[in-house]
């Protein structure tokens, strides 16, 4: 299996110089609309091209294919390649929307921002609804214990038989009572954070949704298809 790595990687490097001048003999040939889409096949070996391209006919067995392009949905499918079953494939890519991201920012803030490519961004939104989902659940149950110790204070008081006994129990009261206010005022403030958090990150997801995501950084072997010359292309790239 090593030596099948090794020998289908050199396969690779020599392409452009054994394939100058004629057509690429190929097992599997991938286009896709749009054009320029990023192919990348996973199995004995990893190669990644954009599309149209042609892979070598000497592929064969199991191969996860992901085709990625900025501003459109990832694509995935898991191929069986065999040099006697030559493959022509075609995919139209669908595009990412801002409705799609919407309805992901509805259910977990910060998700419609990393959909559409806003990582840092969304990062950003999905802490900060953690955050405030934490501080709730926390302010919510310090009120619940304010809200019982004020009630069973306030029954003893007004069970109290005595007027020494409700003297004795009526700072007590008191104080219970402003306990369980603060602890309301407390659970109130989580909740409008909660809710602000949840909204920002909705009109950000809809109002802001990038026209065109932007190049992240790649670094990588890419193989392109040179129509004019024959054969084809090894590039090493690094966008930044």
């Amino acid at each position: 299996m090593f030596m099948k790595k090794i020998l289908l990687s050199l396969l690779l490097l020599l392409l452009p110089a054994s394939l100058a001048g004629q057509e690429i003999s190929s097992g599997l040939i991938v286009s896709t609309n749009p054009s320029g889409a990023r192919v990348i096949l996973d199995g004995d070996v990893t190669i990644d091209g954009l599309s149209p391209i042609g892979f070598p006919a000497e592929l064969q067995g199991k191969y996860k294919m992901t085709i990625r392009e900025d501003g459109f949905e990832t694509f995935r499918k898991t191929l069986f390649l065999s040099p006697d079953n030559p493959m022509d494939l075609s995919f139209s890519l669908n595009s990412k929307t801002r409705f799609k991201a919407t309805i992901r920012s509805l259910i977990i803030p910060g998700w419609g921002q990393m959909y559409s490519g806003r990582t840092g961004k969304g990062l950003i939104f999905t802490i900060l609804a953690a955050g405030a989902t934490g501080y709730y659940f926390m302010t919510d149950n310090d009120f619940s214990e304010k809200l019982d110790d004020y009630d069973r204070v306030n029954f003893q008081y007004n069970h109290a038989t005595t007027e020494t006994e409700k003297t004795s129990l009526y700072s007590l009261l008191g104080k219970t009572k402003q306990e369980a206010y603060d602890a309301e005022n407390k659970r109130a403030i989580a909740i409008g954070g909660m809710i602000g958090i949840w909204g920002i990150n909705l009109i950000d997801a809809l109002f802001f949704f990038p026209k065109k995501n932007g190049d992240g950084p790649v670094k990588s072997l890419t193989i392109k298809p040179d129509p004019e010359q024959g054969g084809a292309q090894i590039v090493f790239s690094y966008r930044f």
